[in-house]
């Protein structure tokens, strides 16, 4: 797979399309031109992204459909295909329970309950959003 993969290198070939840009930008600068900052695009939150693939993984859906051999594991798939499972409802905590606990913490509590948005939250909004009543 390796000598599949591999091929003979040139560095000739190759270029620093960064170091030209920058290049560029500081000749633009040197004539008086203005530049304006880039903003940056396709910006992912790491953190969020893998939640979300470690929750895929976990569910039926993310294993790909996998089959049991179990004829009990096959009745209780069925049964709950024609029954979905109801909203779980989330009881709010009291505020003053919530206020000792640190942001970590109060993270933790805000992906247990699905809380879109958290990643984003500071503590305060945190609070704010655990405290209040969601079903």
């Amino acid at each position: 797979m390796i000598g599949a993969m591999s091929m003979d290198w040139d560095p000739e070939e190759f270029h620093d399309t960064f170091q030209e840009k920058v290049a560029a930008l500081i000749e633009a600068k040197k004539a008086g031109e203005t530049v304006e900052k880039a903003e940056p695009t396709g910006v992912v939150d790491l953190m969020e992204a893998l939640r979300a693939s470690v929750e895929r993984a976990g569910s039926p859906k993310g294993t790909g459909g996998k089959a049991t051999t179990s004829r009990k594991a096959t009745a209780s798939s069925k049964a709950a295909a024609k029954n979905p499972p109801a909203k779980k409802r989330i009881r709010s905590t009291s505020k003053e329970d919530l206020r000792e606990l640190s942001k970590a913490d109060l993270y933790k509590k805000a992906a247990a309950a699905n809380l879109p948005g958290r990643s984003q939250m500071s503590r305060g909004e945190l609070l704010k959003a655990l405290a209040s009543p969601r079903t």
